[in-house]
Formats: C-alpha cells, sequence, structure tokens
C-alpha cells in the first residue's frame, strides 16, 4: 500500500496537464525555493561580515590593552608576567597618537602606532599583510614607517619615499602650542582588507614615536592577544587587577568591545533579524503548499472517494497527500540549496559585474569594501531540514481531510 500511495502521489506531482508539474504545485514548488535560496545568500553574506569582522579586524587590533603611562623599566617585567599566563598568547607595548603624514602637497590625518616589531607580531596580524617592504624594517635607525595601500595610493607614495609626521608640541610656549615634525622614510604598505586600517593606520619603532614624542621613559600602554577572542573583556579586567596589584600601580584597561563590540553585535542582531524576517518567505511558500493540497482534495474528491470504495483506508489516503506536499518541500528545497549555493559562491563576481554596470560602488563608505561569504554548512543545513520539515507537518491538515470523505456523499450524484 505504500508504494501505491507513493505512485499516485507522483502521479499528482507530475501532472501533465502543465509539464513536468501542475500550474498550482509549481508556485509552491517556486516558493519554497526562492525562499531557501534567498536565505542561504543573506545568511552566508551576513556570516561573511561576521567572520571578516573577526578575522580581520578584530586581529588587527588589540583583544585589550592595560592603559597608563607605563614607566619603561615595568615593562618587561609586565609583559613577563602575562606572557606565564595560559590564556594569553602575547603581548607587546605601544606608543599611540594622532597627527598628520605630509607628501608634497598632500596632506592627511593618521593614527600613528610606535611598536616594537619583534613583540607586536604576537598581538596583531598586520605583519602577515605586507605587500611590499619587510616588517622588521622598523628598526630605530633610520626613522622608518609602514603605512596601509590606500593611504599610499592617495597621498602617492611609494617604498623609499620621504614623509614627514606632525603631532602637536603639548608644551605651551610663547606662540602657543606648535606642531613638532620629523622625516620619515617609508619602508613598507600593508593591506588587512579594512579601509579603516588602510587608510588611516600607520607603524613606527616604538623607540623612534617616543622620541617624536618626548615620552622619554615611558609608554602609553600594554596590547594583549587572547586565545579567546570573545573571554578577553572579562579576563582583562582580571589581569588588570593582578598587575595593579604586583606594580602599586592605577592602570586602565580596555578591550576590543569598547571599540568594535557595538558594530559587533549589530552585525550579529541584523543577522538574526534578517534571517528571521526572511524565514517568512518560507512560511508564505509553505501556507501555499497548504492551499494548493487543499484545493486538490478538493478538486480529486471523486477519485478519493473511488479509491475509499476500493478499500482504500483512511491512512492509505493520508500517506498519498503527506507524499505529494512532502516532494513539492523537498524538491524546493533542493532547488533552492543549489540556487542558493551557486550564487553565493558567485557573489562577489556578481556584484562586480553590477557596480562596473551602474557605475557605483555598493560598499564604499563601510569597514568591509566588498561582499565577503561564508558559506556554514550548520546554517545551510537548519534551512533545508526546517523547510522540509514545516512542510511535511503542514501537509498533514489538508491529509487528513482527505481521509475524512464520506465516498457515499461524494458519489451518489455521479
Amino acid at each position: 500500500m505504500n508504494n501505491i500511495s507513493l505512485f499516485i502521489a507522483l502521479r499528482y506531482f507530475r501532472s501533465k496537464r502543465s509539464g513536468f508539474i501542475s500550474i498550482i504545485s509549481g508556485i509552491a514548488f517556486t516558493g519554497i525555493a526562492l525562499g531557501v535560496s534567498v536565505l542561504i545568500i543573506v545568511t552566508s553574506v551576513m556570516n561573511g561580515f561576521e567572520k571578516e569582522l573577526q578575522t580581520r579586524i578584530l586581529q588587527a587590533v588589540p583583544h585589550a590593552s592595560v592603559i597608563g603611562n607605563i614607566p619603561n623599566q615595568n615593562v618587561s617585567q609586565i609583559i613577563k608576567t602575562l606572557e606565564e599566563k595560559d590564556n594569553i598568547l602575547g603581548a607587546a607595548p605601544y606608543i599611540e597618537t594622532q597627527g598628520l603624514i605630509s607628501s608634497g602637497s598632500s596632506l592627511k590625518g593618521v593614527y600613528m602606532f610606535g611598536i616594537d616589531p619583534l613583540l607586536e607580531n604576537s598581538v596583531s596580524i598586520i605583519g602577515d599583510h605586507m605587500l611590499v617592504g619587510s616588517w622588521n624594517s622598523l628598526q630605530e635607525k633610520g626613522y622608518n614607517l609602514l603605512i596601509g595601500d590606500i593611504l599610499a595610493m592617495q597621498l602617492g607614495l611609494v617604498v623609499g619615499d620621504k614623509v614627514n609626521l606632525l603631532v602637536p608640541d603639548t608644551n605651551l610656549g610663547l606662540a602657543g602650542i606648535s606642531p613638532r615634525t620629523r622625516q620619515f622614510t617609508v619602508t613598507g604598505i600593508f593591506n588587512v582588507g579594512a579601509p579603516e586600517i588602510d587608510q588611516a593606520y600607520i607603524y613606527l619603532n616604538l623607540k623612534n614615536a617616543s622620541k617624536l614624542l618626548r615620552l622619554k621613559d615611558s609608554v602609553h600602554g600594554i596590547r594583549i592577544r587572547y586565545k579567546d577572542l570573545f573571554m578577553a573583556p572579562a579576563e582583562i579586567r582580571t589581569d588588570l587587577s593582578e598587575i595593579n596589584s604586583l606594580f602599586s600601580s592605577s592602570f586602565n584597561a580596555v578591550s576590543w568591545t569598547d571599540s568594535y563590540g557595538t558594530l559587533f553585535k549589530a552585525i550579529k542582531n541584523e543577522k538574526f533579524l534578517i534571517s528571521l524576517l526572511l524565514a517568512f518567505i518560507i512560511l508564505v511558500a509553505i501556507f501555499n503548499v497548504v492551499s494548493m493540497l487543499v484545493m486538490v482534495v478538493n478538486e480529486k474528491k471523486s477519485q478519493i472517494a473511488v479509491l475509499v470504495t476500493l478499500g482504500g483506508t483512511k491512512l492509505f489516503i493520508q500517506k498519498i497527500f503527506l507524499y505529494f506536499g512532502s516532494m513539492i518541500g523537498i524538491s524546493g528545497t533542493l532547488a533552492g540549496l543549489i540556487l542558493g549555493c551557486l550564487i553565493s559562491y558567485n557573489l562577489g563576481s556578481i556584484v562586480a559585474s553590477l557596480e562596473s554596470l551602474l557605475g557605483v560602488k555598493f560598499l564604499e563608505v563601510y569597514f568591509i569594501d566588498y561582499f565577503p561569504i561564508d558559506m556554514r554548512l550548520n546554517w545551510i543545513s537548519l534551512i533545508c531540514i526546517s523547510s522540509i520539515v514545516l512542510t511535511v507537518v503542514c501537509s498533514l491538515y489538508p491529509a487528513r481531510m482527505a481521509s475524512k470523505i464520506e465516498p457515499a456523499e461524494v458519489l451518489k450524484y455521479e
């Protein structure tokens, strides 16, 4: 009987009145396919943004920092204390300020970071993204610096060019506050893939930055990289308390959540809300399946009545329409899966073609200037399984309705 139920359902599904499938089931099939494909594409893009923020932006900036005017004599001791902890991958001193970089007639505002090139590699990925030049060129001798590729393009700089760095002199003189300047040589150009960093960050040697700012015997803080990025906000508080206790200091601390936490939460919330809203597309398509099945039941009442008179049980009739609804759900989900994965995989080239055709840049003002894709198996599986399960569950109502048809009532006028 199971084979007969499946055979009849397949005949309904492959109705020849309109080709491969009937018009009614075709609409339901298309709705599910579109809903699943759109949901896969959007969640892949949102997961991509989340991944890029986590792997690029949040790896280029410190997970957390101990901040304060830390004496140079205590820096190595603090770093040693931090690196002895199992949850910390590295620590490095830094000096940070804002200033201006000038080349010829061009002038740009930048964030300047004085770093130790050997220790900085343990807390940042900038050294792994050098396009030209060497990260190790940041030595005390020669007054060298590294800049992002976007900033280099804006200022027309290449490796070997001379630039001037200008920072405010906080010592008040007769003429008021005047800028302090020093000439540096560009010895490297990096590309992290985030315009916010590539167009505004420059790196120079820690001792050169100290001389430029006249800090003499202190640094602004110590960057820390933790094994678990998301535990950093909690762990830095514990580590800070221990450091202040050991060194009788009153340093403060910040974590990545202070600068990028709002953005990260916004992406996660948007991913959830957009996924929830787009899930209604699938629900509407499933409602169409239910409506279609009810229409088929009403249209096939006489045939159902004949099957009952020939010995078809209620379970037999129910299975026909459960199989029918399941076929539409499974085939629609499979089509949506293939379509969604194909578009997601080629979304970069599709968007590039549209940008070229329309003459616009869709993500020019955002922290990532392209559409990142992260096709996660767990998300795709959840979407497909949910679509199929909901279709099968919603097919129960028309299936039960079909099984309650009374042959005597239907066939008395036949």
